[in-house]
């Protein structure tokens, strides 16, 4: 990978070169990795596996972000409120994958040679098994301002909402659409939303911030996404005329 200086300096020749500019220029993208367990299925493979599979291939689309001249934010769909109440042998193993690879991604050189501030966004509640880990990638990145990677984990969408209302009301502060957007995990818009295995669905992420993102549902399960699917999204983007209601 490389920097943002080099990234702001060679915009041709790369996925998505810049066609758009100005507002409809892409620069959020949200993805809801979907499809592990049915890969594992297909594959003939166990559970976790399929998973470890599906952590290596967020760092590489995530990489693919940070080759593409204007992504400077990326949300990845990690692990839902939902997702939560799985098998106690699958949330375990989960967990475990978790903690092994966010200590990965903390000492990893292309999050601190490209300056990306990692946070984990959710219900901090959900997130105890893993709070050690969690804190320790957000302080070693905190003061990175390059990029801007949000990895959801024990979130839902419509509990940002409550958590974000709730919050307003303890700050005796009014809620309208600044002061909320204020409060949320994610206080940026999303451009596009990409969503792997075949379903065309948000399943409770970023309902706020997906308001007028574009949709691109790949067919693709999560581990087997490639660069040229990668490619086809950010194709479809730039060719979608964006009007934001008017």
């Amino acid at each position: 990978m490389e920097g943002k200086s080099e990234k702001n300096s060679s915009e041709e020749g790369r996925s998505g070169g810049s066609k758009l500019e100005g507002d409809a220029c892409l620069k959020a993208i949200g993805i809801i990795p979907d499809g592990n367990r049915r890969y594992a299925e297909k594959n003939g493979i166990n559970y976790r596996e399929a998973y470890q599979r599906g952590f290596e291939k967020g760092e590489q689309v995530f990489n693919w972000c940070i080759d593409h001249p204007t992504i400077d934010k990326a949300v990845i769909y990690a692990l839902s409120t939902e997702n939560i109440s799985r098998s106690g042998e699958e949330l375990e193993t989960l967990i475990d994958l978790y903690k092994k690879n966010l200590e990965k991604l903390t000492e990893s050189d292309d999050i601190h040679d490209n300056e990306v501030k990692v946070e984990v966004i959710g219900r901090r509640d959900l997130m105890n098994p893993i709070m050690k880990q969690v804190e320790e990638i957000e302080e070693t990145t905190e003061a990175y301002s390059n990029y801007d990677l949000k990895i959801a984990i024990g979130y839902g969408g419509r509990a940002e909402l409550i958590d974000a209302v709730n919050s307003l009301k303890e700050k005796d502060k009014v809620v309208n659409e600044q002061n909320l957007q204020d409060e949320l995990y994610s206080g940026f818009d999303l451009d596009l939303i990409i969503r792997t295995g075949g379903y065309q669905r948000l399943s409770n992420f970023q309902l706020w911030q997906s308001a007028y993102a574009e949709l691109f549902f790949s067919e693709k399960l999560w581990p087997e996404f490639d660069r040229r699917e990668f490619d086809r999204a950010i194709e479809f983007y730039e060719d979608t005329k964006r009007k934001f209601g008017k």
